[in-house]
């Protein structure tokens, strides 16, 4: 970014080739990257199979995570193409994931092992740790996943398959009457005890313009973090649209804008 007051505010992504993995293209933004407590990790996934290093045991962290399994169906976000396996818990209680998906996951809580059973289309993972850095701390355990349980079971709540509905013109109101032709969901997590918001939302057509006036600036009281992010799962860095972002009185222009918006709060 050129030198401006708030240029800093704008970061340009690279994503890395991983090479043989579940997850072959991806980014780890750490906090000093971004400038926040925050650690967000992304990723395509290409091939089914176990997530994560061996010896695939649980592991906790010592601050809270929100992970995001995403399909890439940009007609109908919801739609996931994969059947996921993963473990939460001491008990090891093994949940299914079928849709678009947020697991809620507190500090302490041991999670994973997981495994992509089925890989229909290309999907997105995504981890936003609540720390600067990412580290875990691997469980000892002899016991085994168990087998899959329903939404009623001890850590259901956990699991909460992400709902959306078409974000139309007149969606913010009379001062912004534009159509970018996709869908919203809200993500929210404080009944797991965690104090996350995020809107996740795609873009299919300009002129497009955010917020419910898009010609004043406006602030939050909490940190946010906004990730304009590509769809192409062959290739993250191809990026298909144009953006302009006003942060107060500076402007920046982000070229080759993506068509996938996260609104982190």
């Amino acid at each position: 970014m050129a030198a401006t007051k708030y240029g800093n505010c704008v970061k340009s992504l690279s994503f890395q080739e991983y090479g043989a993995g579940c997850i072959r293209q991806g980014i780890e933004m750490t906090g000093a990257f971004l400038g926040i407590d925050a650690c967000i990790k992304y990723g395509a996934c290409w091939t089914a199979g176990r997530m994560g290093k061996e010896p695939n045991l649980p592991h906790v962290h010592d601050y809270d995570q929100v992970m995001f399994w995403l399909g890439q169906d940009m007609n109908d976000l919801s739609e996931l193409g994969a059947e996921v396996e993963m473990c939460l818990g001491e008990e090891m209680e093994t949940h299914m994931i079928t849709t678009s998906t947020t697991v809620a996951v507190p500090r302490g809580m041991p999670h994973f092992p997981a495994t992509i059973n089925r890989l229909d289309k290309r999907m997105i993972y995504m981890e936003v740790s609540v720390a600067k850095e990412y580290k875990e701390t691997p469980v000892a355990t002899d016991r085994k996943p168990s087998a899959p349980v329903g939404m009623k079971s001890k850590y259901g709540k956990y699991f909460m398959p992400m709902s959306f509905r078409r974000k139309a013109a007149w969606h913010y109101g009379p001062l912004n009457r534009d159509d970018g032709g996709g869908s919203i969901s809200l993500v929210g997590t404080q009944s797991a005890g965690i104090d996350f918001v995020m809107f996740y939302e795609n873009m299919k057509k300009a002129p497009y313009r955010l917020c419910p006036d898009p010609d004043k600036p406006h602030a939050h009281p909490t940190t946010q973090a906004m990730l304009f992010l590509g769809t192409d799962t062959d290739d993250l860095n191809e990026l298909v649209s144009c953006f302009r972002n006003s942060l107060h009185k500076s402007h920046a222009r982000i070229r080759n804008l993506t068509s996938t918006i996260y609104e982190m709060v």
